[in-house]
């Protein structure tokens, strides 16, 4: 079946418009003001877990992530974050900053590879909170919300080195119980590593200790095939599940051919198995009754080769959106800057899908760009009696894995939550600045990182779950030993975060 797309056509024509007059209106903002760079500082850090982590088979005590504060002469600092590591785009703005110093930090083209510390800049010295000035700029017509609801993150967990913050099948309950405790109204479980059956007695356990007006969502990491997501789908569904995200794998095409190579088709330019997954994606939400999420229908899109993924020049996956209907609710990266952002954002809403924001284990200025983008990009305000041409109540709690972090380095320390939210600051930019005490104590050096290798290389040797599996991956009886792996496979590459040796697979690519 082929649907009507030639008004969604029509609109995304508008939107790009009205990207280009939003940016016409910033550079006439920012064109009396002017930054020079005094210092350009790059701080790598590893903070521990709360627990080992163990997102897709990994065992992480601890995470890293590089910071940029970008010094002007003038006063303001700008500050960024990156996940494990500055991409390459980041690091040649830095060197060029550094040999040309004279250049103007609020330059437009520093936008795309500095993102976090070029818009705190901005943000500063236009004098205005990011949300806010976001607000402004796309005309939403409303004052953003200042406080963001959350949905806490949490996946099976090891014990640390300590023996202490191990999620297990039986004490889940009441770790779910103590997160509502803390105020969160919407909670995420991770459902990957038990047998999946397993973890319908999990969410059965769970919801019978929380109180019935808690929100679950899950995210099986496309952990299951599509007889297992059709068995268990329905039963989630009976203990009020709100949705799933990616209950089955992708298949990308590129493992079949020899180098990763996939024939070009002029009349199924994804391939048999790139469309086979969104196939049958479609048919879990209409026979299972479960909505779904999935990265890579956010709605699909196709980025041009050797372009920046925020440069906001993507086009739709027109072939895809013509075809298929999958899914209901969007879960876009920030990883596609603020204009392509609030593009997207308002595609899916014209789609008539859900909105919120992919968690990307971020720390405090992540958790509060993404927090800032949300409530100025995503959110829409309500409007009372009948809702004709307006679909209601689409904005749902943003995913979080910043509860999974021990500390922070931003100046006081890791954000509270309060009653779930998180609070933005009312200060210009994003409102953080690093902590020089807690950037030394933090610091990424060999010796911490080697005895975080050794805490997660002694899980591997044993990897033994509390609720041990009874079939292998590849779906025969399992003997009940250790498991042990011959891949490892992650959305991102993650070996450098502890400098370790393990080989790792990275067979996934998110729709950013």
């Amino acid at each position: 079946m082929r649907l009507a797309i030639h008004d969604l056509r029509e609109f995304d024509a508008h939107l790009r418009h009205r990207n280009a007059d939003v940016r016409q209106r910033l550079r006439d903002l920012l064109a009396p003001h002017r930054l020079t760079l005094r210092e350009a500082r790059v701080h790598r850090v590893l903070i521990p877990m709360v627990g080992l982590y163990t997102p897709g088979w990994q065992a992480l005590p601890a995470w890293a992530w590089e910071l940029v504060e970008l010094e002007s002469v003038e006063g303001p600092v700008g500050t960024g974050e990156w996940s494990v590591a500055l991409d390459e785009p980041a690091r040649r703005a830095i060197e060029q900053l550094r040999d040309g110093p004279g250049a103007n930090l609020l330059d437009e083209s520093l936008e795309i590879p500095l993102g976090m510390a070029w818009w705190d800049l901005v943000g500063q010295v236009l004098g205005k909170p990011l949300h806010v000035l976001w607000a402004e700029l796309f005309d939403v017509g409303f004052t953003p919300p200042a406080r963001v609801p959350l949905a806490a993150y949490s996946w099976q967990r090891f014990p640390d080195a300590d023996g202490h913050d191990a999620v297990t099948f039986e004490s889940w309950p009441r770790f779910a119980a103590e997160q509502v405790a803390e105020g969160f109204t919407t909670l995420k479980i991770s459902m990957t590593n038990y047998e999946p059956d397993d973890y319908l007695a999990v969410v059965a356990n769970i919801r019978a200790a929380i109180p019935a007006e808690i929100d679950i969502r899950v995210d099986a990491h496309g952990s299951w095939n599509v007889l297992e997501a059709r068995r268990i789908m329905p039963a989630l569904a009976e203990l009020r599940v709100s949705y799933i995200e990616q209950p089955i794998a992708s298949l990308l095409p590129q493992r079949f051919y020899p180098g990763g190579r996939v024939p070009e088709s002029p009349t199924s330019p994804g391939g048999y198995q790139y469309e086979y997954y969104f196939r049958k994606l479609e048919e879990l939400r209409r026979d299972t009754g479960l909505p779904i999420s999935c990265h890579w229908w956010t709605p699909p899109i196709v980025q041009p080769p050797g372009v920046h993924r925020a440069a906001d020049a993507w086009e739709l996956d027109w072939y895809l959106i013509e075809r298929y209907d999958p899914v209901d609710i969007a879960v876009p990266d920030i990883g596609l800057g603020v204009f392509g952002l609030w593009r997207l954002f308002q595609l899916a809403r014209f789609m008539g899908l859900h909105l919120q924001i992919h968690s990307n284990s971020e720390l405090g200025v992540q958790h509060s760009m993404r927090a800032a983008m949300f409530a100025a990009l995503g959110y829409y305000p309500e409007s009372a009696g009948l809702y004709l041409g307006t679909m209601p109540r689409l904005c749902i709690p943003m995913d979080t894995e910043y509860n999974q972090v021990r500390d922070d380095v931003i100046v006081g320390g890791k954000l509270r939550f309060v009653d779930g939210h998180h609070e933005l600051s009312s200060a210009p930019g994003h409102g953080h600045r690093l902590d020089p005490e807690r950037l030394v104590r933090y610091r990424w050096t060999e010796e911490r990182a080697r005895a975080y290798r050794e805490e997660a290389d002694a899980v591997f040797q044993d990897y033994l779950l509390d609720r041990p599996r009874r079939r292998t991956m590849s779906g025969w009886p399992k003997p009940p030993t250790a498991e042990h792996f011959d891949r490892l496979a992650y959305p991102y590459d993650l070996t450098s975060m502890l400098a370790s040796d393990r080989p790792q697979d990275v067979d996934v690519e998110l729709n950013t």
